[in-house]
């Protein structure tokens, strides 16, 4: 069963090369600092993830393999390429339809569906900007669908852009 689940919006995406596809775009600067810092949390708070489910593209492959670069937990990514923009819906869709992993899983991908993914997570409107990850406990398992709102109670929020600026202003960065 299923006990943390984050949702989490990829890291900031590189527009450096303009002949990219958008799938093609990878992590600039600012954004591997975001996925670092956000694994370097996770990592503190006991919330490493176990397996991370993730879009297939290239920014959030990237943000994923940061993340087990530095976490003791995931080791495991699996490409999910129906979360590539994918709406709350398919997502819901999507993992209603797959067994219900183990210990902590992470839901990686894009806005707007992650934002919207959010709001019927928490049942309030929430912007999920680059690297911002929502980190929800299980509350129960009576629902059917493991992925039920009702299950989950939101535990922590984590906005890598906040997690940057607070590592500045300790001289950390």
């Amino acid at each position: 069963m299923a006990t943390h689940l984050l949702l989490m919006r990829h890291a900031k995406s590189s527009w450096k090369d303009n002949s990219l596809p958008d799938h093609a775009r990878p992590l600039n600067k600012r954004g591997k600092r975001e996925a670092d810092a956000v694994a370097q949390h996770l990592t503190a708070m006991g919330v490493a993830p176990d397996i991370i489910w993730s879009s297939d593209s290239a920014r959030t492959l990237e943000t994923a393999s940061r993340l087990i670069r530095i976490t003791s937990g995931a080791q495991t990514i699996i490409k999910v390429p129906e979360f590539y923009h994918a709406s709350a819906a398919t997502v819901l869709d999507l993992c209603a339809k797959s067994e219900e992993p183990e210990g902590r899983i992470m839901l990686l991908g894009h806005s707007p569906g992650w934002s919207d993914l959010a709001e019927i997570s928490t049942k309030t409107p929430i912007s999920m900007q680059t690297a911002h990850c929502l980190i929800f406990k299980r509350s129960s398992g009576t629902h059917t669908n493991w992925l039920s709102p009702e299950n989950w109670t939101l535990n922590a929020e984590l906005r890598a852009k906040a997690l940057l600026v607070n590592a500045e202003d300790a001289g950390l960065e």
